[in-house]
């Protein structure tokens, strides 16, 4: 019994985290009304810097948005779990809500034994004790950094989860057992500016405006001995044009009834992101044939097509020096696909 409501409270403990940090880019999209995002978050300068990976999205930008009054499915997010579930009822908190925006930095692992690194700051509307007296009953409380510090039994590989008020509108929480990486890699390079030595956030400093965005340094794709020898021509080319791919940044931002979504791929040579510009072109084309083919259009739904069509046409393809570019403006037309495919 006393394991089974261990492994309750760390169920409940990783839920709550889990939905406070917030970081579903497409729920928080899935579900909002927005206009007028937010400048370039204010909420990075609080986050440690060197993160390969930022992801922010701002819910109250989100929820003002006129695209998704369009949305055929109106109704509140499915509870995911009981945990969560007592989460609500205990502290009255829901991110659907009462969350206005979340940034998280996320550090992979660098090797197969090591553990990912995360740390996420949230703000938005927070009954203080009763999310305190649920910790309390989840976890245990610590004193760190000079802030109150709960940490959670995690089923995650970190093994626990920290968990801290920064002020009444914002909390903090990192993979672990203690919030000291919010901190120590807090400090900004030579120039006074943290963007500076902070390759993802001077990224993310270029995306004024956006409502949701997600930077990423590219891992360096393994080139295994032989391989090449056993790969058309082609798919080697491919193969080295996607090893050419140093940075992704996917960014969102309402424009009016539409979504603006945009997907960059940074290259390191202005060659290589030539080529896949043309890649990407020729895909379009042989995109465009296929959907124009009569067999494609017997044994596809009219609607479905047709807005395959929209985007195919739509999407800006563009270039320049290292940066290629995909930007595509989404119409409420869009959940036109959703709804023809569910089951009449």
């Amino acid at each position: 019994m006393a394991k089974n409501g261990r492994t309750r409270r760390a169920g409940a403990a990783a839920a709550a985290c889990a939905v406070i940090a917030g970081g579903l880019f497409y729920l928080s999209f899935s579900r909002g009304k927005t206009a007028n995002a937010s400048p370039v978050p204010d909420l990075l300068s609080a986050l440690p810097a060197g993160a390969p990976a930022l992801i922010y999205v701002d819910f109250t930008a989100v929820r003002a948005s006129p695209f998704y009054q369009h949305r055929p499915d109106k109704g509140p997010i499915a509870v995911p779990n009981q945990d969560y579930a007592n989460f609500i009822a205990s502290t009255g908190f829901d991110f659907e809500k009462d969350l206005d925006r979340v940034v998280l930095a996320i550090w992979p692992p660098a090797a197969a034994k090591e553990q990912a690194k995360m740390v996420a700051i949230g703000e938005g509307r927070f009954d203080r004790s009763k999310i305190r007296d649920y910790a309390l009953r989840a976890g245990k409380l610590e004193q760190q950094q000079g802030h109150e510090v709960f940490v959670f039994p995690s089923t995650g590989p970190s093994g626990s989860t920290s968990f801290a008020f920064l002020d009444d509108r914002r909390i903090a929480i990192v993979s672990g057992s203690t919030i000291a990486p919010l901190f120590a890699a807090n400090s900004p390079g030579n120039s006074g500016d943290p963007a500076v030595a902070d390759p993802a956030r001077e990224r993310a400093a270029r995306l004024d405006g956006a409502a949701a965005f997600a930077v990423l340094r590219v891992p360096p794709i393994p080139d295994k001995p032989g391989a090449a020898a056993s790969q058309g021509a082609a798919t080697a080319q491919m193969m080295t044009l996607a090893r050419s791919v140093q940075w992704v940044t996917l960014a969102a931002r309402p424009e009016g009834d539409d979504l603006r979504v945009s997907l960059e791929g940074e290259c390191d040579t202005a060659t290589n992101a030539q080529q896949i510009k043309a890649a990407l072109e020729l895909m379009r084309m042989f995109g465009s044939a296929t959907l124009s083919s009569p067999k494609t259009s017997q044994s596809m739904d009219p609607v479905t097509l047709t807005q395959l069509q929209n985007l195919l046409t739509g999407a800006q393809v563009t270039q320049a020096a290292e940066r290629v570019r995909v930007l595509v403006e989404l119409t409420p037309d869009i959940f036109k696909l959703g709804a023809a495919r569910k089951p009449q």
